[in-house]
This record gives C-alpha cells, structure tokens and sequence, in this order.
C-alpha cells in the first residue's frame, strides 16, 4: 500500500485509469496530491494538465 504522506515532489505516479503523472505538491493530508500528467489514459486530462488527484485513484508508484 502506497503511503501518501511518504511522496515527495518529482515522484512518478501510476493511476487506476492508466495514465502516469508526476507529483508536483503533496498536500500531507494523506489524500491528495497535485500532479502533472506526463502520460494520458482515453477519456482523461491532456499531456501536460495539472489537477488533484485522490488516493483511490493512485495504483502505485510509476515503473514498479
């Protein structure tokens, strides 16, 4: 289980949907953190948009 307190800016993120993002601030809440996205998914943001995103939707960390 990832712990989302432990992320640090520039980490690589994998989500539910298939797009990567990098983490660009984490809030310390445990819930969210803001990201850029550096791969898309159908149907989600463009290469390049920045949004928050909630832990239920992070699957681990990029590349592992």
């Amino acid at each position: 289980m990832l712990n989302l307190l432990n992320l640090v800016e520039g980490e690589k993120l994998r989500l539910r949907n298939g797009a990567e993002a990098e983490v660009i601030e984490n809030m310390r809440d445990g819930i969210w953190v803001q990201v850029r996205f550096t791969r898309t998914a159908p149907g989600g943001p463009n290469l390049g948009d920045e949004e928050l995103v909630h832990c239920e939707e992070i699957a681990g960390l990029a590349g592992r």
